[in-house]
């Protein structure tokens, strides 16, 4: 039985652009695990939004009508409609109005009426269910991207919608709680007959759990469901193009010496409430392109937060030889650039044009020519976005600009957390290949955050991994 019917949707962001949604008809069934797939920027979120009622009722204009259970999506008063369609967006600070996830867990029921009594049974399971229980009373602001992606999961549980709309909810997540949240998922389809719409690039770990494989062809502007052999089809190729075993070797001796290092810990600690890097002794060589891994909450952000001096720290950690807490932080900031997780808290002006007129007026070099910009904003599928609004950009096309900016820059040091979030695969190739030529071209050094799993093993130098309070190069991802 159908739960949810787009029938000959339309939808487009403003008269003058081309449709998002061009003569949409699809439908979700009841009770359904459905994965909505395709390149970045060409709709997902937007669907999804379509779906909770948000669009066209706070931005766009749409023709055709989506119904749930035969009812007008958009017809229905807010808190009728949030009842029954829950989503969870990309960026999950942005949902937050409290400081603790046992607060704003509070708040949402608080919102919806729910009787006292029933409050704190909600909230203990909503905190099981994602695996939050220990950081019930922890402050946002010592979460990490993939905690706090955890803790909008634990919302929309606690809302207890019939409809469960998430999008890229697992991309600041490691493997081990990405695999564990998906079978949570699961059995809320199958125990309380939930029916739930993920958008997702990463194809791992859906394959045995997912009901219907939906795609979107951002060319046509529409989605079809797959056949059960061109899902098969798309699963294999995607698996083929994830797992290549390409090796990575450990740094040399040399290359961990004072003479070839960029920064050098010693005694080092650090965390927020309890240390999250405790005595750690390491060294990080110039000019290489590091990777950095480890689950989430072990203080991966942390130690960023530190070497760009937005973290005290006890013990020693040196940038070319210099201490860096004693290090100037203006000029300091010329030689080390750390790139948000979150794209928008990097941008400054209104449109993408004005951003990279921004940067070019702080280059350090002339490396990045307009002619160069023109040629990488086509290769990342930027063309004629000159006016466009950057916060209207698609979180992978934000992603995309905010490194594209920060390359043009071209700062010797790029600290980056998590940049290919939201980005498919495709994308993400694209911007790693960006990053391995500043490498070895330019001699810049890369140290990077992620737990993608796409193939970064081809393009990094060194693997950095952090567990048990430690870090350790390892020689595989």
């Amino acid at each position: 039985m159908s739960k949810i019917n787009l029938n000959d949707v339309t939808f487009r962001y403003e008269t003058k652009l081309p449709p998002v949604l061009d003569h949409q008809t699809l439908s979700f069934e009841e009770g359904t695990f459905n994965l909505l797939t395709g390149p970045s920027g060409t709709g997902k979120s937007t669907l999804l939004k379509l779906i909770a009622g948000l669009y066209p009722a706070f931005m766009g204009e749409a023709t055709g009508t989506i119904t749930v259970d035969g009812q007008v999506i958009a017809n229905l008063p807010a808190s009728e409609r949030a009842q029954i369609v829950a989503m969870m967006f990309q960026n999950p600070s942005q949902q937050f109005a409290m400081e603790t996830p046992r607060n704003e867990l509070a708040f949402t029921l608080e919102n919806l009426q729910i009787p006292v009594a029933e409050m704190d049974d909600r909230i203990n399971h909503a905190l099981a269910f994602a695996g939050l229980t220990a950081f019930a009373d922890r402050k946002f602001t010592t979460l990490s991207g993939g905690e706090q992606q955890k803790v909008s999961l634990a919302v929309i549980v606690a809302l207890n919608a019939e409809i469960i709309l998430l999008d890229e909810p697992f991309a600041n997540v490691d493997p081990d709680a990405r695999l564990f949240l998906l079978t949570q998922l699961k059995t809320l389809v199958q125990q309380q007959h939930k029916t739930i719409i993920v958008a997702d690039h990463d194809l791992s770990d859906y394959q045995p759990l997912i009901d219907q494989l939906a795609i979107f062809d951002g060319d046509k502007h529409l989605v079809h469901q797959a056949s059960v052999t061109e899902a098969n089809e798309r699963f294999a190729a995607f698996e083929q193009q994830q797992h290549r075993p390409v090796p990575i070797a450990l740094p040399s001796t040399e290359e961990l010496t004072d003479e070839q290092s960029k920064f050098v810990l010693s005694n080092f600690t650090v965390g927020h409430q309890t240390p999250l890097i405790e005595n750690a002794s390491l060294t990080i060589p110039r000019g290489k392109f590091t990777v950095l891994t480890g689950a989430n909450g072990t203080g991966k952000s942390t130690l960023f937060d530190a070497l760009v001096k937005l973290q005290a720290y006890s013990g020693s950690l040196s940038w070319q030889h210099q201490e860096i807490k004693n290090l100037h932080a203006k000029r300091y900031a010329r030689h080390v650039a750390l790139v948000f997780q979150q794209a928008t808290s990097q941008f400054l002006t209104i449109t993408v044009a004005e951003e990279i007129a921004l940067s070019l007026k702080y280059q350090h070099s002339t490396a990045w020519t307009q002619a160069r910009i023109n040629d990488t904003l086509a290769e990342l599928n930027l063309t004629g976005r000159d006016e466009q609004v950057v916060y209207s950009l698609s979180e992978g096309q934000k992603k995309i600009l905010q490194i594209l900016l920060m390359l043009i820059m071209d700062v010797p040091t790029l600290l980056l957390d998590e940049p290919l979030t939201g980005l498919d695969l495709v994308s993400a190739h694209t911007i790693l290949k960006l990053l391995k030529y500043a490498v070895d071209e330019e001699e810049h050094t890369v140290l990077m955050i992620t737990h993608q799993l796409t193939d970064v093993s081809q393009y990094a130098d060194y693997h950095l991994r952090l567990a048990n309070h430690q870090l350790s190069y390892e020689a595989r991802l």
